[in-house]
Protein backbone atom coordinates (compact mmCIF):
# COMPACT_ATOMS: atom_id res chain seq x y z
CA UNK A 1 0.00 0.00 0.00
CA UNK A 2 1.00 3.63 -0.44
CA UNK A 3 1.83 5.48 2.77
CA UNK A 4 2.94 9.05 2.24
CA UNK A 5 4.09 8.20 -1.30
CA UNK A 6 6.13 5.21 -0.13
CA UNK A 7 5.34 1.63 -1.12
CA UNK A 8 5.09 -0.29 2.13
CA UNK A 9 3.80 -3.82 2.77
CA UNK A 10 1.77 -3.91 5.99
CA UNK A 11 1.21 -7.36 7.52
CA UNK A 12 -1.66 -7.90 9.95
CA UNK A 13 -0.85 -10.72 12.35
CA UNK A 14 -3.53 -12.32 14.47
CA UNK A 15 -4.23 -15.48 16.41
CA UNK A 16 -6.17 -16.80 19.36
CA UNK A 17 -4.92 -15.85 22.82
CA UNK A 18 -1.91 -18.02 23.67
CA UNK A 19 -1.18 -18.99 20.07
CA UNK A 20 2.08 -17.05 19.90
CA UNK A 21 1.52 -13.70 18.17
CA UNK A 22 4.12 -12.10 20.42
CA UNK A 23 6.64 -14.80 19.51
CA UNK A 24 6.15 -14.06 15.81
CA UNK A 25 6.46 -10.35 16.59
CA UNK A 26 9.73 -10.97 18.41
CA UNK A 27 11.11 -12.96 15.47
CA UNK A 28 10.12 -10.21 13.01
CA UNK A 29 11.75 -7.55 15.17
CA UNK A 30 14.95 -9.61 15.25
CA UNK A 31 14.80 -9.67 11.44
CA UNK A 32 14.61 -5.88 11.38
CA UNK A 33 10.89 -5.56 10.64
CA UNK A 34 9.14 -2.79 12.62
CA UNK A 35 6.40 -4.34 14.78
CA UNK A 36 3.38 -2.50 16.20
CA UNK A 37 1.78 -4.45 19.05
CA UNK A 38 -1.82 -3.38 19.71
CA UNK A 39 -1.86 -5.21 23.05
CA UNK A 40 0.98 -2.98 24.25
CA UNK A 41 -0.90 0.08 23.00
CA UNK A 42 -3.96 -1.00 25.02
CA UNK A 43 -1.82 -1.52 28.12
CA UNK A 44 -0.34 1.95 27.65
CA UNK A 45 -3.81 3.50 27.44
CA UNK A 46 -4.97 1.66 30.56
CA UNK A 47 -1.84 2.63 32.49
CA UNK A 48 -1.16 6.18 31.34
CA UNK A 49 -4.16 7.81 29.64
CA UNK A 50 -6.21 9.65 32.27
CA UNK A 51 -9.04 10.26 29.81
CA UNK A 52 -9.39 6.54 29.14
CA UNK A 53 -9.12 5.69 32.84
CA UNK A 54 -11.88 8.16 33.71
CA UNK A 55 -14.17 6.71 31.04
CA UNK A 56 -13.51 3.19 32.32
CA UNK A 57 -14.18 4.33 35.89
CA UNK A 58 -17.61 5.61 34.83
CA UNK A 59 -18.57 2.21 33.43
CA UNK A 60 -16.41 -0.28 35.33
CA UNK A 61 -15.96 1.34 38.75
CA UNK A 62 -14.97 -1.93 40.43
CA UNK A 63 -11.96 -2.25 38.08
CA UNK A 64 -10.49 1.19 38.84
CA UNK A 65 -8.66 2.03 42.06
CA UNK A 66 -7.81 5.49 43.41
CA UNK A 67 -5.63 6.84 46.17
CA UNK A 68 -7.02 8.30 49.40
CA UNK A 69 -7.75 11.63 47.72
CA UNK A 70 -9.74 9.98 44.95
CA UNK A 71 -7.04 10.66 42.37
CA UNK A 72 -4.22 8.68 40.73
CA UNK A 73 -6.53 6.27 38.92
CA UNK A 74 -5.21 2.76 38.36
CA UNK A 75 -6.98 0.19 36.21
CA UNK A 76 -6.91 -3.34 37.62
CA UNK A 77 -6.59 -5.28 34.35
CA UNK A 78 -7.37 -8.63 35.97
CA UNK A 79 -10.56 -7.30 37.51
CA UNK A 80 -11.51 -5.64 34.23
CA UNK A 81 -10.95 -8.92 32.37
CA UNK A 82 -13.07 -10.77 34.92
CA UNK A 83 -15.95 -8.44 34.09
CA UNK A 84 -15.76 -8.26 30.31
CA UNK A 85 -15.20 -11.96 29.63
CA UNK A 86 -18.42 -12.75 31.48
CA UNK A 87 -20.52 -9.98 29.96
CA UNK A 88 -20.65 -9.45 26.19
CA UNK A 89 -22.28 -6.03 26.56
CA UNK A 90 -19.54 -4.88 28.93
CA UNK A 91 -16.93 -6.14 26.48
CA UNK A 92 -18.45 -4.07 23.66
CA UNK A 93 -18.54 -0.98 25.89
CA UNK A 94 -14.85 -1.35 26.70
CA UNK A 95 -14.01 -1.87 23.03
CA UNK A 96 -15.94 1.31 22.15
CA UNK A 97 -13.62 3.21 24.51
CA UNK A 98 -10.35 1.59 23.47
CA UNK A 99 -10.58 0.62 19.79
CA UNK A 100 -10.91 4.10 18.21
CA UNK A 101 -7.90 5.28 20.19
CA UNK A 102 -5.88 2.19 19.33
CA UNK A 103 -6.61 2.64 15.61
CA UNK A 104 -5.56 6.29 15.76
CA UNK A 105 -2.26 5.40 17.44
CA UNK A 106 -1.66 2.56 14.96
CA UNK A 107 -2.20 4.91 12.01
CA UNK A 108 0.26 7.40 13.49
CA UNK A 109 2.90 4.74 14.19
CA UNK A 110 2.50 3.20 10.73
CA UNK A 111 3.03 6.56 9.03
CA UNK A 112 5.98 7.33 11.31
CA UNK A 113 7.72 4.06 10.47
CA UNK A 114 6.92 4.31 6.76
CA UNK A 115 8.45 7.80 6.60
CA UNK A 116 11.71 6.80 8.27
CA UNK A 117 14.35 6.54 5.50
CA UNK A 118 16.26 3.70 7.17
CA UNK A 119 13.22 1.51 7.77
CA UNK A 120 12.54 -1.51 5.53
CA UNK A 121 9.48 -1.65 3.33
CA UNK A 122 7.69 -4.02 5.68
CA UNK A 123 5.66 -3.19 8.77
CA UNK A 124 3.97 -5.80 10.96
CA UNK A 125 1.02 -5.19 13.25
CA UNK A 126 -0.13 -7.62 15.96
CA UNK A 127 -3.94 -7.46 16.10
CA UNK A 128 -5.74 -10.06 18.27
CA UNK A 129 -9.25 -9.25 16.97
CA UNK A 130 -8.30 -8.54 13.36
CA UNK A 131 -10.95 -10.77 11.78
CA UNK A 132 -13.54 -10.29 14.51
CA UNK A 133 -13.51 -6.55 13.74
CA UNK A 134 -13.35 -7.05 9.95
CA UNK A 135 -10.04 -5.20 9.58
CA UNK A 136 -8.41 -7.42 6.95
CA UNK A 137 -8.86 -4.84 4.19
CA UNK A 138 -6.44 -2.55 6.04
CA UNK A 139 -3.51 -4.91 5.45
CA UNK A 140 -1.64 -6.11 2.38
CA UNK A 141 -1.33 -9.58 3.88
CA UNK A 142 -2.78 -11.34 6.92
CA UNK A 143 -1.06 -14.02 8.99
CA UNK A 144 -2.75 -16.22 11.56
CA UNK A 145 -0.72 -17.92 14.28
CA UNK A 146 -2.19 -21.23 15.47
CA UNK A 147 -1.23 -23.85 18.02
CA UNK A 148 -2.43 -27.27 19.05
CA UNK A 149 -5.41 -26.82 21.41
CA UNK A 150 -3.74 -28.70 24.26
CA UNK A 151 -0.52 -26.71 23.87
CA UNK A 152 -2.49 -23.48 23.78
CA UNK A 153 -4.37 -24.26 26.99
CA UNK A 154 -1.17 -25.32 28.75
CA UNK A 155 0.43 -22.00 27.82
CA UNK A 156 -2.51 -19.98 29.14
CA UNK A 157 -2.53 -21.95 32.37
CA UNK A 158 1.21 -21.65 32.92
CA UNK A 159 1.86 -18.17 31.49
CA UNK A 160 -1.21 -16.32 32.74
CA UNK A 161 -2.21 -18.51 35.67
CA UNK A 162 -5.72 -18.89 34.26
CA UNK A 163 -8.17 -21.48 35.51
CA UNK A 164 -9.79 -23.88 33.06
CA UNK A 165 -13.00 -21.81 33.26
CA UNK A 166 -11.17 -18.54 32.57
CA UNK A 167 -9.37 -20.08 29.60
CA UNK A 168 -12.66 -21.21 28.07
CA UNK A 169 -14.23 -17.78 28.62
CA UNK A 170 -11.36 -16.05 26.83
CA UNK A 171 -11.37 -18.50 23.95
CA UNK A 172 -15.14 -18.15 23.59
CA UNK A 173 -14.71 -14.40 23.12
CA UNK A 174 -12.71 -14.87 19.91
CA UNK A 175 -13.11 -16.67 16.60
CA UNK A 176 -11.92 -20.24 16.61
CA UNK A 177 -8.44 -21.02 15.35
CA UNK A 178 -9.98 -22.85 12.40
CA UNK A 179 -11.99 -19.79 11.38
CA UNK A 180 -9.01 -17.48 11.62
CA UNK A 181 -6.84 -19.87 9.64
CA UNK A 182 -9.42 -20.06 6.87
CA UNK A 183 -9.52 -16.25 6.56
CA UNK A 184 -5.75 -15.67 6.59
CA UNK A 185 -3.31 -15.45 3.69
CA UNK A 186 -0.66 -17.28 5.73
CA UNK A 187 -1.01 -19.74 8.60
CA UNK A 188 1.89 -20.21 11.03
CA UNK A 189 1.85 -23.24 13.32
CA UNK A 190 3.43 -22.44 16.67
CA UNK A 191 2.82 -25.78 18.36
CA UNK A 192 6.40 -26.97 18.32
CA UNK A 193 9.98 -25.72 18.23
CA UNK A 194 10.52 -21.97 17.97
CA UNK A 195 13.41 -22.46 15.53
CA UNK A 196 11.02 -24.03 13.02
CA UNK A 197 8.68 -21.07 13.36
CA UNK A 198 11.62 -18.69 12.97
CA UNK A 199 12.73 -20.40 9.76
CA UNK A 200 9.26 -20.09 8.24
CA UNK A 201 8.93 -16.42 9.23
CA UNK A 202 12.38 -15.73 7.78
CA UNK A 203 11.38 -17.32 4.46
CA UNK A 204 8.16 -15.30 4.33
CA UNK A 205 10.00 -12.06 5.02
CA UNK A 206 12.57 -12.84 2.33
CA UNK A 207 9.77 -13.39 -0.21
CA UNK A 208 8.07 -10.12 0.76
CA UNK A 209 11.34 -8.20 0.49
CA UNK A 210 11.93 -9.65 -2.97
CA UNK A 211 8.43 -8.62 -4.08
CA UNK A 212 8.91 -5.08 -2.78
CA UNK A 213 12.17 -4.53 -4.69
Amino acid sequence: MKINDRDVTVIGITGTIGSGKSTVGKILAQLGVPVIDTDKIVHGLLDDDDGVKNLIKQTFASAVKTDASGHNLQVDRKQLAAVIFRDATAKKLLESILHPRVRQICQHLTKERAEHPSQPKLIAMLVPLLFENHLQSQYDQTWTVVADDNVLRQRLSKRDGLSAEDIELRLAGQMSQKQKAELADVVLDNSGIENELRDKVRRLVKILYQKSC
